[in-house]
């Protein structure tokens, strides 16, 4: 009886670890950035990836504008992000005339270096390039 207690014990830290191994390599995890265009000037809008307590969030963590001139930035970008393979979900955040509103947004991972992100609000759908940033 001992030894099945210590093959069952052991069984759930190899599992544990597998998962938390699984999560630290998760393909989206780290900055990417992505190009904007509006009234012909152009923003970069830096994002990370990051894993907290066994979630996956993606942050806005800086923004410049095409003459390199930027500033630090930091707030939820996506959230709740599940991702299997080279496709997953999750609720993109985003502020329009003040308020705060929450899409459902699909991810897909094109390449190792490309990310497509979609998703629609009211109507209008928009598709985003993110690049991974090295």
């Amino acid at each position: 009886m001992r030894v099945l207690r210590t093959i069952s014990a052991l069984a759930i830290v190899l599992v544990s670890i597998t998962d938390m191994n699984a999560q630290n390599n998760n393909p989206l995890l780290g900055a990417w950035e992505a190009e904007y265009e509006e009234k012909n000037e152009k923003s970069y809008v830096t994002y990370e990836f990051r894993n907290e307590n066994g979630k996956l969030n993606c942050y806005t963590t800086y923004i410049k504008d095409d003459k390199g001139h930027g500033e630090k930035h930091e707030s939820l970008a996506i959230k709740d992000v599940t991702f299997k393979g080279r496709e997953g979900n999750g609720k993109y955040k985003f502020t329009y005339e003040g308020k705060e509103y929450e899409v459902k947004a699909m991810l897909k991972l094109e390449n190792s270096h490309t990310l497509r992100i979609r998703y629609s609000a009211w109507g209008y759908s928009d598709n985003e390039t993110w690049k991974r940033l090295k």
